[in-house]
């Protein structure tokens, strides 16, 4: 099956916009009436995005369209694709030896002409809904984009998913500048955005100026390692102070405007104590 992302593609910092409940409703209609059509499946000309490549999988991880839950194809800007590789490959062989292939990875799409100059017009962008491992010869989802269905759980249940949610964060933050997550706006409920928009080929750096970056510290600080944070978007001397004490406790010094290095260590140990690969 090959389609394409719907989604509103204005997803950065400065416009961001998402795939609402009403949004993903409204799709799942149209999957039902064959989303592989033609004019659908056809990307703008190459003046406005260059050349895109077809694939039906990530690092060997077949992809999945969330509507449809089928095994789906997606158009890509190559470069992003390859970023795309990096990051599943490196949440690999950080999150817990049990979680074993073959991946499943679950998506609302990639590649979407419906506007001009952002993340999904230019097959930049990827929104990112499920992860599925083998554990014990099982498939077994080991990361759930969907905040709005798991945030009504309770007790260890709700802290497992929600640490892991936020582990697939930080390996996400790692690779790319752009990550909205559910605490960005309610659009970001059902899914995590990525693009490379802001750090291309490169792993991302971190700026007190950016409100996701700062909201995904301050969730990790909470959730992960139990140093309660309010998760306001603002970074102050609360956030400073809980993220140093995470590059204290694993052998950094400063802070995370300190150095490029310890944001990076600062997201990659965060991957592998909340998905339970390592303790700290």
């Amino acid at each position: 099956m090959n389609v394409i992302s719907n989604d509103d593609p204005t997803e950065t910092e400065a416009d961001s916009g998402g795939l609402s409940r009403r949004r993903v409703l409204q799709l799942a209609g149209l999957g039902a009436a064959g989303l592989a059509v033609g004019s659908l499946a056809t990307a703008a000309p190459a003046s406005a995005h260059g050349p895109l490549a077809r694939h039906d999988e990530i690092w060997n991880a077949i992809t999945h369209y969330d509507v449809t839950g089928q095994p789906s194809s997606f158009d890509y800007n190559p470069a992003f694709y390859g970023r795309l590789e990096t990051f599943l490959a490196y949440w690999y062989a950080n999150t817990p030896v049990i979680w074993r292939q073959p991946l499943r990875v679950w998506t609302y799409g990639a590649h979407y002409d419906g506007r001009v100059s952002e993340a999904h017009n230019y097959g930049r962008g990827f929104d990112l809904t499920r992860i599925v491992a083998m554990i014990n010869g099982a498939p077994t989802k080991v990361f759930d984009g969907h905040y709005d269905e798991w945030r009504s759980l309770t007790g260890a249940e709700l802290a497992t998913t929600r640490r892991r949610y936020w582990a697939t964060s930080a390996c996400a933050h790692y690779h790319f500048r752009n990550v909205l997550t559910y605490p960005y706006n309610t659009d970001h409920w059902n899914h995590i955005h990525i693009d490379n928009l802001v750090s291309g080929t490169g792993n991302s750096h971190f700026d007190t100026g950016s409100e996701a970056q700062v909201k995904h510290v301050q969730a990790c600080c909470t959730y992960i390692w139990g140093y309660a944070t309010a998760i306001d978007g603002v970074w102050g001397t609360q956030s400073d102070a809980n993220s140093r004490r995470v590059l204290s406790r694993i052998g950094r010094t400063g802070g995370l405007t300190s150095s490029q290095p310890n944001w990076l260590e600062f997201n990659r140990t965060s991957v592998r104590f909340g998905s339970g690969r390592q303790d700290f």
